[in-house]
């Protein structure tokens, strides 16, 4: 193989692909990045893989000048590093008979020992039966506000991975880690080759290096589900990871919302307690912290539903006390939660309000969107009462955990 390639093109390349080798495999092949050069299709492929999920990224026409066809293996880590560290401007790479790559730029020049390319693991065959395609903003930002809650280690394999669903020409991104619930959901009608409903569940550590890759921009990406894969292309790019083969839970019975209590807050101001209530904790001590939701009893503005969130924490280093304005319609709750769990499900929502939804002090608090608007246009707590789980564009579930009074007064009964 003999190529010749501007050095920001190879690095740009190599990138992606190195996201994917781990280094924790015991086939050699795969601590490396497989090269292929086509002389005729004037094409070099480059290639990362871990069994579970890879990469592949091409570089043509006039970014690429092929002087000979042929592959080789590289370990990922030296030959990433050694593209990284040479001068600006073009990179040859040339390999011998023993498998030995010379790479050289300007008056640096390197010799990298590699492998056989014909002892790279077989990668599965790149087709999907079904297609979509969505553009790469949207998909971004629908697994990075999804993606914190995806559970790791659990022994249900399915919670370990992301549930991507095709319903009604629509997307849902699901993900559970049994202590929160996200969804997201796009509701713009999606471009597909097949119209029926399906859903699959890729590997969250799939997810969480696919995301690394996609720009904002709006061109789509092409979307594709095999028997057993999920694979994304978009720019020069393909990214393919297996499918968990296991059965999601059913969220839809899962959210179950009955509330007693129902909140309209500013995101950022209740963000900004929950985070001003763990400065005090510190990381070794489980503390949570506890919202009380107060109908104000005197209302000096005359407005109306209004009232007062109260959030307090308590460590051995001392006590926060924090305060919210809010509408409230319903009964006073107090509840604790996980603080961590409360602030992921928070930095996710990108609306200025949230609507909150509360049954009791032992049951899930739900996080909804704040868009419903009355008759005259004006936004109105009245309208919310009924928000159902399959209303908005997301929805957060958070478990509580128990106050001290709560787990007394079960053990009384």
């Amino acid at each position: 193989m003999k190529i010749i390639c501007e050095r920001s093109i190879l690095n740009k390349a190599v990138t992606p692909a190195l996201s994917v080798v781990s280094a924790k495999n015991t086939n050699q092949a795969l601590d490396g990045l497989l090269l292929t050069a086509d002389k005729d299709a004037g094409t070099l492929i480059i290639c990362g893989y871990d069994m579970e999920k890879g990469v592949k990224v091409t570089i043509s026409g006039e970014n690429i000048q092929i002087e000979e066809s042929g592959g080789i293996i590289l370990n990922a880590e030296k030959f990433s590093s050694v593209i990284k560290n040479l001068p600006d401007g073009n990179i040859a790479i040339d390999t011998d008979d023993n498998f030995v790559a010379s790479i050289q730029s300007g008056k640096s020049e390197f010799a990298l020992n590699g492998l056989d390319a014909a002892t790279y693991p077989l990668m599965p065959e790149l087709k999907g039966e079904k297609n979509l395609k969505l553009q790469r903003k949207v998909l971004k930002n629908m697994i990075t506000s999804t993606l914190f809650s995806v559970a790791y280690n659990n022994s249900r394999p399915a919670l370990n991975g992301v549930l991507f669903e095709i319903k009604d020409k629509q997307l849902n991104i699901v993900t559970c880690d049994g202590n929160r619930l996200s969804v997201r959901r796009n509701f713009d009608e999606i471009v597909s080759s097949d119209e029926s409903d399906c859903k699959f569940i890729i590997p969250g550590k799939s997810f969480t290096e696919l995301v690394k890759m996609i720009s904002d921009g709006e061109t789509p990406a092409e979307i594709e589900f095999a028997p057993k894969h999920f694979i994304v292309s978009f720019d020069n790019i393909i990214f393919f990871s297996r499918l968990i083969e296991s059965e999601y839970l059913d969220y839809g019975k899962t959210v179950k919302i009955n509330p007693k209590t129902t909140v309209v807050i500013n995101t950022q101001n209740f963000l900004g307690s929950v985070e001003r209530s763990a400065v005090l904790m510190e990381e070794k001590q489980k503390s949570n912290i506890v919202l009380s939701f107060i109908k104000n009893e005197v209302n000096i503005e005359n407005k109306d539903n209004a009232g007062t969130l109260q959030i307090t924490s308590t460590s051995k280093l001392g006590k926060v006390f924090d305060e919210n304005d809010i509408e409230i319609i319903g009964d006073d709750i107090r509840i604790a939660f996980n603080h961590r769990y409360l602030l992921e499900a928070l930095k996710a929502v990108k609306e200025e309000k949230v609507v909150l939804k509360l049954e009791s002090a032992v049951k899930s608090l739900v996080v909804l969107p704040y868009e419903k608007t009355d008759e005259k246009g004006g936004e109105s707590i009245e309208n919310l009462k009924d928000i159902t789980a399959d209303d908005g564009k997301y929805l957060y579930l958070v478990l509580p955990v128990r106050l001290k009074e709560e787990s007394a007064n079960k053990k009384t009964a």
